[in-house]
């Protein structure tokens, strides 16, 4: 076993154990139980960095661990969206309880809500990569007007970030959206397919190994940047819901954080099973076996506790992005996650 898969067993391990004394804490009455939320929809995207979610989509964790907390039984209904505003929208509109998107959406939604929303648990630590199918880019330096770069969604989302500090790190100080007007937003999906056919205007992507990888399968397609030459090592991917909801159901958000630790721990001990799980959830072009590859994969990780997140809250903050600076990573999650070592 590599030192980084026992590093993120240990972590999913130690997570799990935490967030389940944490969840003991949240238990309540049965009578209070009865009265928490018995249909709860929970707003997903596409790719690999939500495959907690669809390990306990696949095999019911969310259900099972609400019977164990005593509310009874539930109903979960799922939504795949695209991007972090999407998402947001969901959340704040009531359209789902639970959403899942990228750190910067997190960070501007509890920035606008004055600390309304805030994140249950870290998904996704796994680096973020820009692929280009124009031969005459080898770097972000090469990007010229001629090049569209397709993200979920423009300036806000994670991806764009991603490219934003990229920029700064490449060009200097005041150039961080130096390539904004070139974003289009798409979804991973038909992104991936205008990159790989080249008969677009899209000549790149900031995308996750996932579609990545699918990319890279074709020779016209080769990578520009991988976003732990820039940032590290950092949980870019969270789970999120509002204050109100966290408050009215200690016992169901005990049971979804179970459910996701047992996900985590899952993806750590079997990725064969994890594999399957994908595969049953999500349609992709991936085999099974390719799929194993990719999370084996070190630019792959997962985290339920988040970390090196500041590396994101401090850029947001420094370029006006958001108007508070959190004075740490506890102040856009709630407690449940706070008795881990987080950051």
């Amino acid at each position: 076993m590599s030192e980084d898969v026992k590093r993120t067993a240990t972590t999913a391990r130690r997570a799990f154990l935490g967030l389940a004394l944490a969840a003991g804490v949240a238990l309540v009455s049965p009578a209070d139980a009865r009265a928490e939320v018995k249909d709860l929809t929970i707003a997903i995207q596409y790719g690999l960095s939500y495959l907690p979610w669809m390990v306990a989509r696949n095999q019911g964790l969310i259900q099972k661990h609400a019977e164990a907390q005593g509310i009874g039984p539930i109903k979960v209904n799922w939504l795949v969206l695209n991007g972090g505003v999407a998402a947001n929208d969901a959340l704040l509109s009531g359209n789902a309880q639970i959403v899942s998107a990228g750190i910067s959406p997190l960070l501007a939604v509890w920035d606008r809500t004055r600390g309304g929303v805030k994140a249950i648990s870290g998904l996704d630590s796994s680096a973020f990569w820009i692929n280009s199918n124009n031969p005459n880019v080898r770097s972000i330096r090469d990007l010229t007007d001629r090049d569209r770069i397709a993200v979920p969604a423009v300036k806000v989302s994670i991806n764009s970030v991603i490219l934003q500090i990229a920029a700064e790190k490449a060009l200097g100080p005041g150039h961080h959206y130096d390539f904004e007007a070139l974003t289009t937003p798409l979804s991973p999906p038909e992104a991936t397919a205008a990159l790989v056919s080249g008969k677009t205007e899209i000549t790149g992507h900031v995308t996750t190994p996932t579609y990545g990888t699918l990319q890279l399968a074709h020779p016209n397609v080769h990578r520009i940047l991988n976003s732990r030459d820039v940032i590290g090592e950092a949980t870019l991917v969270l789970a999120y819901a509002t204050q109100t909801f966290y408050d009215a159901n200690p016992a169901l958000v005990a049971a979804v954080t179970k459910a996701l630790g047992e996900g985590f721990a899952l993806i750590a001990s079997d990725k064969a099973e994890a594999a399957r799980a994908y595969l049953a959830e999500e349609r992709s072009k991936l085999t099974h076996e390719e799929v194993v590859a990719l999370l084996n994969n070190p630019d792959i990780s997962y985290s339920q506790v988040p970390h090196n997140t500041g590396v994101i809250a401090d850029y947001m903050h420094r370029v006006g992005s958001l108007k508070s600076k959190p004075a740490s990573w506890k102040d856009f999650t709630f407690p449940i996650l706070h008795s881990e070592s987080g950051s």
